[in-house]
């Protein structure tokens, strides 16, 4: 098998859905009196059809390790089904029954530059035989998830901190599951038995959302800390920001406002000082252009990564002194904050807006306002965006008064 692929990420293998026990006889899978390695195989099973109809035609492919490490401390957020062993013994399962093929990733090509791990996709055999059946959903089992440095999901004790944060984010989801979401049809819009693409005018492509019976959210922590990011994340939030405004929740219309250029305005609170002019505009190079090196500035640890991260992406386009010239440009015109750019700022300013967010929806949960969060975004209905705007303005005044007081969390 060859581990020589490129092309776009792939879905990482969960274990949130299942294939219903009930049909997996006309896939052919044998019954199996092992209940963990049942939950694994109809988990699994789940997870390719699932990818095959997030790209239809194209053949999607899931991920997942072959790594024994990888496994650990993973049944806090999987499930027990989730482990080595299984997850390896069902691949293996599913690939003599002919319901699944395989790329195989060689030992240690997770370590290399681009590398993927090592990949599975349903055949058509398998798509056919589960093509209108719907799954079961999975809620999962821990909503809080941390990560450590590298990106990777890691274990942790429970805490005060721990306990407080997982009956919070419980508190969000009771509010979210009252939230009713309804995604037009149309042009635009494609809905399957499991998915729903939307289409992305300004790119011309197409996005795919798994829809979860209610809405809930997950919050995940970076660097093994519960100060860094904490974002809430939910499967709404992958839908182009313009197919968005067509939801409809609660059976209204909806509008999505924002705090605008709130990292710049995070970290010049925390420098003293009040921001009044677009960090964005630097008068030489294209707004659009300024406010994406500016937010990838912040999240990069040096100038030279911001614009290596600029530069990789696909639709950039520029060279090398563009680049540079467009970030001296960005430093220029916020020299107030120029110590904080290419310093690896964004992932404590995330973790004030993350904090932000749990703010406004305990706020929304209060007044009965229903709301889907989107960063540093919130999809309210038409009727309640006044009252959202003043509500968002009222925390973001607290906020930024308090990071200006105590600066240290965000500069320190």
């Amino acid at each position: 098998m060859s581990n020589d692929w490129t092309g776009e990420r792939d879905r990482a293998l969960d274990f949130h859905w299942r294939v219903p026990e009930g049909i997996l006889a006309s896939a052919g899978v044998p019954a199996c009196p092992d209940r963990k390695h049942d939950a694994a195989r109809r988990s699994i099973l789940a997870a390719v059809c699932i990818a095959a109809d997030t790209a239809p035609g194209e053949g999607a492919w899931i991920s997942y390790s072959r790594r024994r490490a990888f496994y650990a401390n993973q049944s806090r957020y999987q499930g027990l089904a989730y482990s080595y062993d299984r997850v390896l013994r069902v691949v293996d399962e599913l690939l003599d029954l002919g319901l699944i093929e395989e790329m195989r990733a060689s030992p240690g090509a997770h370590l290399l530059p681009n590398a993927r791990q090592s990949r599975i996709r349903a055949t058509p055999d398998l798509i056919h035989a589960y093509r209108d059946a719907p799954f079961e959903y999975e809620t999962k089992r821990s909503r809080l998830i941390l990560k450590d440095e590298a990106g990777d999901v890691i274990g942790y004790d429970p805490t005060r901190q721990t306990r407080r944060l997982e009956a919070e984010l419980d508190r969000i989801n009771a509010y979210l599951g009252t939230v009713s979401v309804t995604m037009p049809t149309g042009d635009g819009w494609e809905h399957a038995t499991r998915v729903v693409r939307a289409r992305n005018d300004k790119r011309g492509t197409w996005a795919c959302v798994v829809p979860t019976p209610l809405p809930e959210a997950y919050r995940v922590f970076g660097r093994g800390r519960w100060d860094r990011h904490g974002r809430l994340y939910g499967w709404w939030q992958s839908l182009p920001k313009g197919a968005r405004k067509d939801l409809l929740i609660n059976g209204e219309v909806c509008v999505e406002p924002d705090f605008a250029t709130l990292h710049p305005r995070i970290l010049y609170a925390a420098r003293g000082h009040v921001l009044r002019h677009d960090p964005y505009e630097t008068g030489t190079f294209p707004r659009a252009e300024g406010k994406l090196a500016l937010n990838v500035a912040l999240n990069a640890k040096t100038m030279n990564a911001a614009a290596a991260a600029l530069m990789d992406k696909d639709t950039w386009g520029h060279g090398w002194d563009y680049t540079r010239g467009l970030l001296k440009a960005v430093v220029a015109r916020n020299a107030p904050i120029a110590a904080d750019i290419g310093a690896d700022r964004g992932i404590r300013c995330m973790a004030v807006d993350s904090a932000m967010a749990v703010d406004v929806l305990k706020a929304c949960g209060k007044a009965s306002v229903p709301c889907l969060p989107v960063h540093d975004s919130f999809i309210v209905p038409a009727s309640k965006g006044s009252w959202m705007e003043a509500k968002m303005e009222e925390i973001l005044t607290g906020v930024l008064g308090a990071v200006t007081r105590s600066p240290a969390s965000i500069i320190g």
